[in-house]
């Protein structure tokens, strides 16, 4: 008489419920990383428009300006290029991150200054409990990015 080998329902049981345990203890962690990155990646994609704003203004020697969407950050961004042909860019947020600023915009001049000092903006996400970053803006239109350790609160 042949044996035959494979496994049986009891260790395939076993080895789904090992599974499920590890999933459940992997998937919290993997949803922090998620909204972590989605923070970041905001925070880069402004810094960058602000650096190529301040670029363009300096090497176009002429005014840029990069503001909200409709007037709310939330929106996302744009870049109007005020002497240049190159057409306006637009930037949307991750999800579930939002920035909060009284900045009605920045304007750099042609420089690279701004127009006015001590502009903040701070990218925060949804879950209070995500690092945050505070982006500073000098009046020499040096950008500075700062962690908001323990999230940014309500």
């Amino acid at each position: 008489m042949q044996r035959e080998r494979g496994f049986t329902v009891l260790e395939l049981m076993v080895t789904l419920v090992v599974a499920a345990i590890v999933l459940s203890l992997a998937v919290p962690s993997f949803q922090r990383t998620v909204a972590n990155n989605a923070v970041r990646s905001t925070t880069s994609d402004l810094v960058s428009a602000l650096n190529a704003a301040r670029a363009e203004s300096m090497s176009s020697r002429a005014m840029v300006t990069v503001s909200p969407q409709g007037g709310d950050w939330g929106n996302g961004w744009t870049i109007v290029h005020q002497a240049s042909v190159n057409s306006d860019d637009a930037y949307q947020l991750a999800d579930k991150v939002r920035i909060r600023s009284d900045i009605a915009s920045v304007v750099f001049r042609p420089e690279g200054g701004l127009t006015a000092a001590g502009n903040n903006i701070t990218i925060c996400h949804e879950d209070a409990t995500i690092d945050g970053r505070r982006i500073t803006l000098s009046f020499l239109g040096r950008v500075t990015v700062e962690t908001i350790a323990g999230g940014c609160g309500a």
